[in-house]
């Protein structure tokens, strides 16, 4: 049976799926009291079919990835990599992203991404995955199948930077007020 190219990114359980909103209404037990205020869109769901994958970015909050169902592949790269990774420099959705496809990198377009140093991680349903604000990640489903996950995303707690420093710290554009 062919695999379906559709995937969900981004999906706001409770605007958009609210039967299933329930369900993930809290982070994991006990790991929300960790981080900063939550966000207003969680939780937010990415539902494929397949194959389906995030191109490499960071985004200006904590976050939990919960894998529901199938697994994801994701290549993690410290803040300090991010002159390696071609920063387009525009945002979306708050996020910042690279020109390099970091799965499948052209490294004679992209020659300094050789400099990098990724970690790779597989994220299996019932894993959580705790990526913090700042670090660049790229993900995809990890085989030809459905794949379900959810993301909840925090303010920085006041204890750790706040996102605009890190964003000036790291070079790159800040939030916009």
């Amino acid at each position: 049976r062919e695999t379906p190219a559709l995937y969900g990114a981004r999906v706001e359980l409770d605007k958009e799926l609210p039967e299933l909103a329930g369900d993930a209404r809290e982070p994991p037990a006990g790991l929300g009291a960790a981080f900063g205020e939550p966000k207003a869109v969680n939780p937010v769901a990415y539902v494929g079919g397949g194959r389906a994958a995030t191109p490499l970015h960071f985004d200006p909050a904590e976050n939990l990835l919960v894998v529901v169902s199938g697994a994801k592949d994701v290549l993690l790269f410290h803040p300090a990599d991010t002159p390696f990774l071609y920063p387009c420099g525009d945002r979306n959705a708050g996020s910042v992203y690279s020109t390099v496809d970091a799965f499948a990198p052209d490294l004679a377009a992209h020659p300094d991404f050789a400099r990098a140093a990724p970690v790779r991680l597989a994220v299996r349903a019932g894993d959580v995955l705790y990526l913090p604000c700042g670090w660049w990640h790229a993900v995809a489903a990890a085989a030809d199948g459905p794949t379900v996950s959810v993301n909840f995303w925090f303010q920085l707690s006041s204890a750790k930077f706040q996102t605009d420093a890190a964003l000036r710290i790291l070079g790159l554009p800040q939030a916009p007020t």
